[in-house]
């Protein structure tokens, strides 16, 4: 009898401190006083050169008000490079079930927007604009500022092509706010950086810089950088100024997946695109000192 009670204590014990240090390892997404970087691109024409414009929102929680009983931080935007200027964006909430919650203003009801108990081959819905279901295909651990955390890969069944990931703590690649924002029309979102207290956390390990800006660029550089045919079938031809340093190319479909990447050497060179399919394309370009991003017409 004394064994199986010494035996029961044990396993009550090992229970206890695995539930401690779960609970003590989990990063919480809603805290005070974390900022994050998100590159919004908008689609400014549906007929050739087929442009795009981006500039980078700034996404702050700073205080906390009670709404119905429940206690939400309040979400702040900012679309300065050194923001200064914050207006109230919305309202978001987590749970004691690791979900997390937003709500536009006191009126409307709030939406679900992360469940970070959800496991392998589940489906959620989430969003706040057009809330739709993600499938969770896998579940990893990433290193991120030197802890372990969770990192879900998810994509979307009635999208096929449509993938978005979380980090524990981080948030969706797609920006905090922006998870599953799989039918947004004429724009997109991406995570650029994510701070606590003004300590870079994490960096999206495609870009350099935690802020982007068309606006920056000047007209001379918008008409030197060259990208055709287009439409096209297999190939893009790209031109660029002799003196560009670092350039980085990225065709992008519209879910956000990188299909191609590299880096042209030369003025003038020719980029293989046999593999994408008929349909819609991003490109974006980045340079010392420039910037451009358009779409691409795959027509086969």
């Amino acid at each position: 009898m004394k064994n199986i009670m010494k035996k029961a204590i044990t396993l009550f014990s090992i229970l206890i401190l695995s539930v401690m240090v779960y609970s003590q390892n989990y990063y919480p997404l809603i805290e005070e006083d974390k900022t994050w970087n998100v590159l919004s691109v908008v689609l400014v024409s549906i007929n050739p050169p087929f442009d795009t414009t981006f500039s980078t929102l700034s996404y702050k929680l700073n205080g906390d008000t009670i709404i119905n009983t429940e206690t939400y931080k309040k979400m702040y935007l900012s679309t300065e490079e050194i923001p200064t200027n914050w207006s109230l964006w919305c309202f978001m909430r987590e749970d004691t079930d690791k979900r997390v919650w937003l709500k536009k203003n006191a009126e409307e009801d709030e939406f679900l927007m992360y469940d970070f108990l959800i496991n392998e081959g589940d489906s959620i819905q989430v969003g706040y604009m057009e809330p739709v279901y993600l499938y969770v295909d896998s579940i990893t651990e990433v290193t991120i500022n030197e802890t372990q955390r969770q990192k879900f890969w998810m994509s979307c069944k009635i999208m096929p092509d449509y993938r978005e990931t979380w980090i524990e703590g981080i948030g969706s690649n797609k920006g905090i706010v922006w998870s599953g924002s799989a039918f947004i029309i004429g724009g997109w979102y991406w995570l650029l950086c994510m701070s606590e207290s003004g300590e870079l956390i994490y960096m999206n390990p495609n870009y350099n810089s935690c802020y982007l800006n068309s606006t920056g660029i000047t007209e001379k550089n918008n008409t030197i950088i060259k990208v055709y045919p287009n439409p096209t079938k297999s190939i893009i031809t790209l031109e660029i100024p002799k003196q560009s340093e670092n350039c980085m190319l990225e065709i992008i479909d519209v879910y956000g997946n990188v299909l191609i990447k590299t880096e042209p050497n030369n003025p003038k060179e020719v980029i293989d695109i046999q593999a994408l399919k008929s349909g819609f394309y991003i490109y974006m370009l980045r340079a010392k000192g420039l910037y451009k991003t358009g779409k691409i017409v795959v027509r086969k």
